[in-house]
């Protein structure tokens, strides 16, 4: 590689890197995964060297890239036999801290969320998204994003007053039974 295409091929991994570790860790919720699964995005970006539109494209392709890279690794069969989010140690969550909070624990609540609630959450409180950028990013409907934020904001909301699990057939537990499935 020549010198003017490694700077070129940094400067994406400049711009993109904290954000991207920042979504990869609130899906894998571990440190190692996060690295993982962003160096993994930027080698798929090497790799295929696509063409943007603009700045925007290029955020939402890596942020679409880290979100499905940590799916397929959370459907494998290795991610199913290690360690649970309840079994990580406090030490490791000291990783993750987001620029200007000192301690925010409902982001810990928005992290154990599944998948389909944790990132438009995530992407919505965390990162500064509007509603219609998530479902362009996530490749859904503005009234599928908008129905997964309230419900999300429900499941917090019920983890915050009754504990992690919830009331017994209460939304928590419905929306888990569910997967997250949206009607929209």
């Amino acid at each position: 590689m020549l010198k003017n295409e490694e700077k070129e091929g940094a400067a994406p991994f400049e711009k993109y890197k904290d954000i991207l570790y920042r979504i990869a860790f609130s899906n894998m919720k571990s440190k190692a995964d996060a690295e993982d699964v962003v160096q993994e995005a930027f080698c798929r970006y090497l790799k295929t060297e696509p063409s943007f539109a603009n700045e925007d494209h290029e955020r939402a392709w890596f942020i679409r890239v880290v979100i499905n890279i940590c799916y397929d690794i959370q459907k494998s069969a290795w991610f199913s036999r290690t360690v649970a989010f309840d079994e990580v140690p406090e030490h490791e969550m000291e990783h993750f801290k987001l620029p200007f909070v000192e301690e925010d624990e409902t982001l810990w609540h928005v992290m154990a969320l599944p998948a389909s609630y944790r990132n438009p959450l995530y992407l919505f409180y965390y990162e500064d998204y509007s509603i219609k950028e998530i479902a362009r990013i996530m490749e859904l409907g503005e009234g599928t994003v908008k129905t997964r934020l309230r419900r999300g904001r429900e499941l917090i909301k019920e983890r915050i007053l009754y504990g992690t699990r919830g009331k017994e057939g209460s939304l928590t537990d419905k929306a888990l039974k569910e997967g997250g499935r949206d009607a929209d």
